[in-house]
């Protein structure tokens, strides 16, 4: 099977002081609230948005096999729409299903289940509602979606402590305050909504760090001079073949499972890369965005658990390969796929269930793109004609400028049966036009005599 159903435990994990939402007795309900609010973090304030209150969002938690059901009630000015992004769940009804908007003032009830061979890992949920994704997602309407027992998957994991961190940054051109202006570039970028996060390691300086990009456009690139990085997990999934170093990069919607160690004592700021801060001789492109402290022996080596075993798909047939082509026209501040804008109304795709299929995506622009489907993960395989060694699925991928990339789509389970979006996750860009529809649909039941009962992929 390509996930394998896991014993699951419950995560010990440190959500930074975000407030939370469990499943109980294998149910998750909750009211979320989408509403403007005024955001303080740091010295900068801003007018955003947050679910219940809160500009990091209730963390959920679930377990696979788990219900959903989540009454939304929308006191935003926009309809909403809400997805659960990098989960293999129903797209159809009142599951993830991109047709659905709830109007300003209005509710619904979103209900659906959660797999029992759902793999754990960290998602999130987001606005998706058509031409206000950025902007909402900028304000704060977001949160993290824990599916427990990823680190049980790992040899050598269980002992390791865990801590969450939700990366959020608000942009406006036009803001006003004097600070923000100058000394913020008009950029805030915070880590649990604290612009001074502090982490204190444990004896040993070893944790593992689940980090989630829930930015609309910006990739981040962070680093320590006093860590060590060893990524082991991708937007949920396990990642293989990671090697250690000082950096590791995140683009937004993106999520990262890292093993952090510390090289010495001390107190260690950690920095994200490329972004403006300070004015005059202290202009910078490194904003710091908290700080670790680690006060004990360091040790010898970085945590390197064994990878649970995941299928290449690369050993299987192809049933048909795809072009998918990023344009744009600057001048209109227009997107495309395929030289199309994306219309709700229409379907660009039609995929049988049980196909495994190769797309190339390419990037026909000077821009960043970041190719992203729904409900499925994906195997990269080439970059710019290069061949990639495997190392797990994604759900998240960049599109190299004037560059292609390769990838491989199982579309086996039959729990994603109906319309999905794929588009660019700079929301930017998908909310000028650069997302399409896709239909996945049951051609019969011989077409599925590969696959098992629970039609996953063997």
């Amino acid at each position: 099977m390509l996930f394998q159903p896991q014993p699951l435990l419950s995560d010990p994990i440190d959500l930074g002081g975000l407030p939370e939402i469990d499943s109980r007795n294998g149910v998750l309900a909750a009211t979320l609230v989408a509403a403007p609010r005024t955001v303080h973090i740091g010295k900068a304030s801003f007018l955003g948005a947050g679910f219940n209150g809160s500009y990091g969002g209730p963390v959920l938690r679930v377990r696979a096999g788990d219900r959903v059901r989540l009454h939304v009630v929308n006191r935003m000015a926009d309809a909403i729409n809400l997805h659960f992004h990098g989960m293999r769940v129903s797209p159809q009804g009142h599951g993830d299903n991109v047709r659905i908007a709830i109007p300003p003032g209005q509710s619904f009830d979103y209900d659906f289940g959660i797999p029992p061979n759902h793999p754990p890992g960290l998602f999130w949920y987001h606005d998706h509602a058509p031409g206000a994704a950025e902007a909402h997602v900028t304000a704060g309407l977001s949160g993290a979606l824990l599916v427990e027992g990823f680190a049980a998957r790992f040899a050598g994991l269980s002992a390791v402590p865990q801590k969450l961190l939700i990366l959020k940054d608000w942009s406006d051109s036009n803001c006003t305050e004097t600070f923000l202006r100058h000394e913020l570039h008009c950029r805030v970028v915070s880590i649990n909504a604290q612009s001074d996060w502090r982490d204190v390691l444990p004896p040993g300086g070893v944790e593992l760090w689940r980090v989630s990009n829930q930015g609309a456009n910006l990739t981040l690139h962070l680093r320590s001079p006093g860590l060590m990085f060893r990524v082991i997990g991708r937007d949920g999934m396990p990642a293989r073949n990671a090697a250690q170093s000082d950096r590791f990069d995140i683009m937004p919607a993106s999520r990262v499972d890292v093993v952090v160690r510390a090289v010495s004592r001390g107190l260690h700021r950690l920095f994200a890369d490329s972004v403006l801060t300070g004015a005059g001789p202290t202009l910078t492109t490194e904003r710091a965005i908290g700080e670790i402290l680690n006060g004990s022996k360091v040790s010898a080596a970085l945590l390197n658990p064994s990878t649970p075993p995941q299928q290449d798909l690369r050993a299987w047939h192809v049933d048909a390969r795809r072009t998918i082509r990023f344009t744009q026209d600057n001048a209109k501040g227009e997107y495309y796929i395929n030289g199309k804008l994306f219309d709700p109304a229409r379907t660009d795709f039609r995929v049988p269930l049980g196909n495994v299929e190769e797309w190339t995506v390419q990037n026909a622009t000077d821009d960043f793109h970041e190719f992203h489907i729904h409900q499925v993960g994906f195997e990269v395989t080439e970059i710019n004609g290069v061949a990639q060694t495997f190392s797990g699925y994604v759900d998240d991928v960049a599109v190299p400028t004037h560059g292609e990339v390769r990838v491989l789509i199982a579309f086996t389970d039959p729990v994603i049966v109906g319309h999905i979006m794929f588009h660019c996750h700079v929301l930017n860009h998908e909310d000028h036009g650069m997302m399409s529809m896709l239909e996945v649909y049951r051609p019969g039941v011989a077409h599925m005599c590969r696959f098992g009962a629970q039609g996953s992929l063997k």
